[in-house]
């Protein structure tokens, strides 16, 4: 095994263990709503900050599954058309889309890391009572990008890698 395939191992076991990681999110998130309908309808106390930090949670868990979703190949394509393809023809067709899948993730996470320095370096909190930091939120949005880029390369070497063999015969 080659030093390339080695890292495509290696981006498949980190964006694996990430999602995993990420997939027991739900819990904290779960018990924040648990306790935020007691609260509010058993108490008529609801807090300040249970509905933006079940916000906060539900946006780490969907930006930093990207990789994850990615790697399980969940995201939603045309399958009618492209599950019709052979092995070589959806490599190919994945192959062609890759350059959108790039400049789309190429973007995003400019913007996003811009956003993230600017959030951070300022310091801005939210604007409610609550007021937390939007910086340990907003981090997930390049990290998440940068996951399911790396990802997305990964797919890009083995769609390559189908092409070479099966022009070798």
């Amino acid at each position: 095994m080659g030093p390339i395939h080695r890292i495509v191992r290696m981006i498949d076991r980190v964006n694996e263990h990430v999602g995993r990681l990420i997939a027991l999110a739900i819990l904290p998130m779960l018990a924040v709503m648990i306790y935020e309908v007691i609260m509010r309808y058993g108490f008529k106390a609801p807090t300040v900050w249970g509905t933006e930090m079940t916000t906060f949670l539900f946006a780490g868990y969907t930006l930093m599954g990207a990789g994850y979703t990615h790697l399980k190949n969940a995201h939603v394509n045309m399958n009618a058309l492209y599950g019709r393809f052979s092995p070589r023809g959806r490599a190919l067709c994945d192959l062609i889309s890759w350059v959108g899948f790039l400049a789309y993730c190429g973007v995003l996470f400019y913007e996003s890391a811009r956003f993230f320095w600017d959030v951070f370096s300022s310091g801005r909190a939210s604007g409610t009572d609550w007021k937390p930091k939007l910086w340990p939120v907003l981090i997930t949005l390049p990290l998440g990008v940068l996951l399911m880029l790396l990802q997305g390369t990964a797919k890009l070497i083995r769609d390559i890698e189908i092409l070479r063999q099966t022009d070798r015969g």
